[in-house]
């Protein structure tokens, strides 16, 4: 079998016995989406192909879709199995502002969903090319629109989880639908904590609970990201990732902008409020969130983290008994958003303690783990590059010297299979490289849990500071190792292969196309239209 010309189905293909595809409009990591004409209800439709990129591959010829190698077979079924998901969550569901299903076809070893064609374009669009002209009003009915979609789906137990600017359509009237439910999470699948395996998500607007996979997720998720998006839309301006805002929170409040902005300080101050790194600080409900925005007041919510902070200071003051350390609670009382373990930083305690840790679970060694491993996949990178540039230029050279139909052929299918070698290659290297640092990192301990387990405190002081130390801890070390995971998520070589092979491929076409029409020429004189 043939790797497939192109990733999409060309123009002019049916899905089934009523929709012929039009043209691409957009390709992600796990699917493509089409315009497509449906033939019975003379219309146009969106198309959705379930094909996740670097694991599959399809026959030029049937284009049908199978694993790129036997041993991607069950990643291939588990993103049938997502879309499948999709499937089931959004066919529950009938909501004007949540896109519909309209039919679902199975074909081609795949699935195709088919959903009603948003002409209005993309939020995303708003923001890049239009977002000042938008008026304060509409933006406000917009989000009052997507609430109303989120309440009721989160009566349902769904909970979205990749709601940016890209999955926000609109309809005719410019009416707000909220797309891809790829990620969502229903109520029956839900567990007491979610982990960064548990769907795909969209990072810059991912909440810190999905992001570090620690905490619950519930609709404040998808605050967080609806927030988020809202924040971009007022100002242009993405925040950070939220476990960048982890580290180092630089993100401008809102709020303190209101005389510019043109918002009433309600609604950013309720923006600024559910885009808090901690999950009881924002909005628990649709209702508590348009409650808040009736009454122009933030919720009121227990503080629990505080409290836990305030019970250590306490602990600590007992212990101890310095009366100089009341000064520092003073303080943290003043201010609360300020961390009273740096404070006590000043006793000399916390340095001790966090070097102690850091030592006994070797987070020097971990770190270094991180880098070398990131390293080892930047420069496998680099060597993916040269190799598709090295088969471009010789490729390149081929084509031009190509003079007969057969020479061609032979050609195209040459390519085809030094693609298909290629992508496996790829494949193999970069699965190697994780594969070599999960097993490595198996022997360290880099949760706040772990760390516990393995590390005892010395004193009474450290017992009531180590689960603070050891989750900031476990914080760091996850951001540090996020790095290498956020790049190796990108097969930014595969995709490169995949792009330059298909300007190859039309380059041969049209050589080949040149050709026939030469033979063509000479044996039946100049045609009047391109032989088939």
């Amino acid at each position: 079998m043939q790797v497939a010309s192109v990733i999409d189905l060309p123009s002019g293909t049916h899905v089934g016995e009523r929709y012929k595809l039009l043209k691409v409009i957009g390709q992600g990591g796990f699917g493509i989406t089409y315009i497509a004409w449906d033939e019975e209800d003379r219309c146009r439709v969106a198309v959705k192909e379930c094909f996740p990129q670097g694991i599959c591959v399809r026959d030029p010829s049937s284009g049908i879709i199978v694993p790129a190698r036997d041993s991607y077979g069950p990643s291939y079924m588990k993103a049938i199995e997502y879309m499948r998901r999709e499937i089931r969550t959004l066919a529950g569901l009938d909501h004007d502002a949540i896109v519909r299903i309209r039919d679902v076809v199975w074909g081609n070893g795949s699935v195709f969903c088919v959903m009603p064609w948003l002409s209005g374009g993309s939020l995303k669009d708003v923001i890049d090319t239009r977002r000042e002209s938008v008026a304060t009003e509409q933006a406000t009915e917009w989000l009052r629109t997507l609430l109303g979609a989120l309440r009721y789906m989160h009566e349902r137990g769904i909970v979205h989880r990749d709601i940016k600017p890209a999955n926000i359509m609109f309809d005719e009237q410019q009416r707000p639908v909220l797309i891809d439910f790829g990620a969502a999470l229903n109520r029956s699948e839900r567990t007491t904590s979610t982990t960064t395996s548990q769907g795909a998500f969209s990072r810059n607007y991912a909440a810190p609970e999905q992001i570090t996979g620690k905490g619950k997720v519930g609709p404040w998720t998808d605050f967080y990201s609806l927030s988020v998006t809202w924040y971009e839309l007022i100002t242009g301006i993405p925040p950070e990732a939220a476990d960048a805002r982890l580290v180092q929170d630089d993100v401008r409040k809102l709020a303190k902008q209101a005389s510019k902005l043109g918002y009433s300080r309600e609604t950013l101050a309720l923006l600024d409020c559910n885009m808090s790194l901690r999950t009881n600080r924002r909005c628990q409900s649709v209702d508590q969130w348009e409650q808040c925005w009736e009454e122009g007041s933030l919720p009121r919510l227990e503080n629990i983290a505080a409290g836990r902070r305030k019970l250590l200071l306490a602990g600590v003051f007992t212990v101890l008994g310095f009366v100089g350390l009341y000064g520092v609670y003073a303080t943290f009382r003043e201010n609360e958003s300020v961390n009273p373990l740096s404070q006590l930083s000043t006793t000399g305690g916390k340095e001790e303690l966090v070097k102690y840790v850091e030592t006994g679970i070797h987070a020097q060694n971990f770190r270094k783990l991180c880098d070398d491993s990131l390293e080892k996949y930047l420069r496998l990178q680099k060597e993916h590059a040269g190799i598709v540039r090295r088969m471009v230029e010789r490729y390149s050279a081929a084509i031009d010297g190509v003079e007969r139909d057969e020479d061609g052929e032979k050609l195209w299918k040459e390519l085809d299979e030094e693609k298909s070698m290629l992508l496996s290659l790829f494949a193999r290297d970069i699965e190697n490289v994780r594969s070599d640092f999960l097993k490595a990192r198996a022997s360290y301990s880099v949760s706040s849990e772990e760390i516990q387990q393995k590390l005892k405190p010395r004193n009474s002081v450290e017992e009531i500071m180590m689960p603070a130390v050891c989750e900031e801890i476990a914080v760091a070390l996850s951001q540090y190792e996020s790095r290498f995971f956020a790049s190796c998520a990108e097969d930014y070589d595969s995709s490169q292969l995949i792009t330059e092979w298909g300007k190859l491929e039309r380059r041969l076409s049209k050589k080949n196309d040149a050709l026939r029409k030469e033979r063509y020429r000479r044996e039946h004189g100049a045609p009047t239209a391109t032989p088939s």
